[in-house]
């Protein structure tokens, strides 16, 4: 491949975060949102466990998370004031597309520890925001300490096993979002010395 032709890295470097509350319509269609699954599913996955899976919220059923969300946060701060409930509530709406990523962890799993579970839930998601890009649209993850609620893991019927990573919300900047400074490979890479 000749140098400066390396899409798939370009793509990586190029690939940047957007609130979801900055994203506007359109997003992907069907197609797209069943595209952007299949390159989480070529995720690594030792063990074969798939141990993640996406569950997309429909237009129709935002409003129904809207009131998990204040539950959520009521539950997290009973002291929260009426517009901070409102606020996380409003959360729900924002994105033209919004999936929840839920990941079921296999305790004691004899071939793959759950770090590495946790890190393959961390791949398919990253792919999936990389597919989103290659579709022409800006996605991010979004999470926080409300994933850990009972009223958001009740509004997904979750199991014991089963944890809510966050939500990838997708849609179209209004605007290119501007570049960001990112850390040079050298200061993240070391060689290894044995200690003695």
């Amino acid at each position: 491949m000749p140098d400066g032709e390396r899409p798939a890295i370009e793509a990586i470097l190029r690939r940047r975060s957007v609130a979801p509350r900055r994203l506007v319509a359109p997003g992907p269609d069907g197609n797209g949102i069943r595209l952007m699954v299949q390159a989480a599913v070529a995720a690594p996955d030792h063990g074969r466990l798939r141990p993640w899976r996406f569950v997309l919220i429909p237009d129709n059923r935002r409003n129904t998370l809207a009131e998990a969300f204040a539950a959520a946060a009521r539950e997290l701060d009973p002291d929260a004031s009426a517009e901070t409930v409102e606020r996380e509530a409003e959360k729900a709406r924002h994105g033209p597309v919004l999936l929840a990523v839920i990941v079921r962890i296999v305790a004691d799993h004899p071939v793959a520890p759950a770090s590495e579970q946790w890190a393959s839930a961390g791949a398919a998601v990253q792919n999936m925001l990389l597919a989103a890009e290659d579709l022409g649209f800006r996605a991010m993850i979004v999470s926080g300490r409300k994933v850990t609620a009972t009223a958001l893991r009740k509004a997904f019927g979750l199991e014991n096993d089963e944890h809510l990573l966050g939500f990838v919300a997708v849609g179209t900047p209004p605007a290119e979002p501007a570049p960001i400074a990112r850390p040079e490979a050298d200061e993240r890479l070391s060689i290894w010395r044995a200690s003695s």
